[in-house]
């Protein structure tokens, strides 16, 4: 029988504790799905802050890095700066990203933090 689906590599085997009916786990494989189609597990640094999304280190097998609540996109800026061969992404909820973060997000972006590609390494479509 044809295998159609297994857990990405850069998600570790552990099991949700997330809420039913929470959609963290579904976020959580997309973003594992895409690290693993680029290739680039070993040069991920993820920042999740306070609240559920913090609990990301326990399942994604990427280096990891917290922020306050409301600050992981800065410290994502200051990660990528420092770090400008990785690929640095920021896991919110709605109220760390829209709400109290809404400065950092807003700065972050003004400044052209956000989305922009600096990685020399390209997908793998195999």
């Amino acid at each position: 029988m044809k295998k159609v689906f297994s857990r990405p590599k850069s998600i570790k085997k552990a099991y949700f504790h997330y809420c039913p009916g929470c959609g963290h786990s579904i976020i959580h494989r997309l973003i594992g799905e895409v690290i693993d189609e680029m290739n680039l597990q070993e040069k991920t640094v993820g920042v999740p802050p306070a609240g559920c999304a913090v609990l990301a280190y326990f399942y994604f097998d990427v280096d990891m890095g917290e922020a306050s609540h409301g600050r992981a996109a800065a410290v994502a800026t200051g990660l990528k700066r420092a770090l400008p061969d990785r690929l640095i992404f920021t896991y919110q909820g709605d109220g760390d990203i829209a709400a109290i973060g809404t400065a950092e997000t807003i700065h972050a972006a003004a400044r052209g933090e956000i989305s922009r590609p600096s990685l020399s390494t390209t997908a793998s479509m195999a």
